[in-house]
């Protein structure tokens, strides 16, 4: 048999170092892309919502104002009051002189004319007063039924008879009848001190002996402008000793009691909203506040030129009244008189 010899020294075993496996860097673009993509999602998203879910118009913030001028020549003698400055019924604004000479017989005669003008006026204020407190009186007792029906209806809603919807759609005509009769209580308020105000003015303005004691010289005739309302002053185009040729402007009182927003809404959302509907309001300051849809116009209106687009066709609009919820949000809202605002709206989907 054959013989096998084996080596006997140690066996040297190689190995081979393996390489190093480098750590992957981290893909910074890819995060990129992800976050971009879910910022295209969102505003997609938000994109569509709005389109299908909100309305949305433009609107500008109004107030009421008295422009104040004369049917006869004057000559301003003296300013009371700045631009600006907040004012009340009776306060006095300016005194003025007319132009023309007058004798004793027309100052009397002119006295006379004031006078029966004056009681002309009360008679037609009294009568204001009078239609003011009649429809009040209807709106109170529409407002009793109302309630008495929220009253049912709560029970039948808890019942599931009704929706919640219609139990909201009730609450708003409440709250719309009650700024009816906030706004009516407001002029009844006005009309009534207009009226003593004129009453007092007449106790002394009537007496011709008073007027010719009052009189410097043939053209020295003067008298006092008072405010008729609760305001600020506007604009004021004459200053003093400065005339004023009839039909020209004085100066401008904006009526901070009657503030509210002309919304102008797309044709196509006529049938999405209604008086009473609650809105949005976002001012140019980026506040927040809620109105109420006091009043629809039938007709359609041209927006003003910042609402339309420069070069498509002139579009005609809805145009509604919106006004505040509460009463005491109209001072922060005659802040932003004539600005744009914007008004959105929560469709009901169905």
């Amino acid at each position: 048999m054959r013989t096998f010899s084996y080596q006997k020294e140690t066996a040297k075993i190689r190995t081979l170092k393996e390489p190093v496996v480098k750590k992957k860097r981290f893909n910074f673009d890819r995060l990129i892309y992800f976050i971009l993509v879910l910022i295209a999602f969102g505003f997609l998203a938000k994109y569509l919502y709005t389109k299908v879910a909100i309305i949305e118009a433009n609107g500008m913030v109004v107030m009421d104002k008295i422009d104040v001028n004369f049917t006869q020549d004057i000559r301003l003698k003296r300013l009371q009051v700045q631009e600006g400055d907040s004012v009340l019924i009776g306060q006095n604004l300016f005194s003025y002189q007319q132009h023309e000479f007058d004798n004793e017989a027309a100052v009397i005669l002119r006295s006379q004319e004031k006078t029966d003008k004056k009681n002309s006026h009360i008679q037609n204020l009294h009568f204001k007063i009078a239609q003011k407190r009649i429809e009040r009186n209807n709106l109170y007792n529409h407002i009793n039924q109302l309630e008495q029906q929220l009253d049912k209806m709560i029970k039948l809603v808890l019942l599931d008879v009704y929706t919640k919807e219609k139990l909201d759609g009730l609450k708003n005509q409440i709250l719309l009848v009650k700024n009816k009769i906030s706004l009516l209580n407001n002029e009844i308020s006005f009309l009534n001190s207009q009226t003593k105000l004129l009453i007092n003015n007449g106790s002394s303005s009537s007496n011709p002996n008073k007027l010719l004691d009052d009189k410097e010289g043939a053209s020295s005739y003067r008298s006092n402008y008072r405010s008729p309302i609760n305001g600020i002053i506007g604009q004021i185009h004459k200053n003093k000793e400065e005339s004023c040729y009839k039909g020209e402007q004085v100066m401008t009182i904006h009526n901070t009691e009657k503030v509210f927003i002309k919304a102008y809404f797309e044709i196509k959302d006529i049938s999405e909203i209604k008086e009473g509907d609650i809105v949005n309001v976002t001012f140019p300051d980026n506040r927040k506040g809620k109105g109420v849809i006091s009043k629809l116009y039938v007709s359609t209106y041209t927006a003003p030129t910042e609402f339309q687009n420069k070069y498509e066709p002139t579009q005609r609009n809805i145009l509604a009244e919106v006004l505040p919820i509460q009463d005491n949000q109209k001072p922060s809202w005659s802040a932003y008189h004539m600005l744009n605002v914007s008004i959105s709206l929560n469709k009901v989907l169905d």
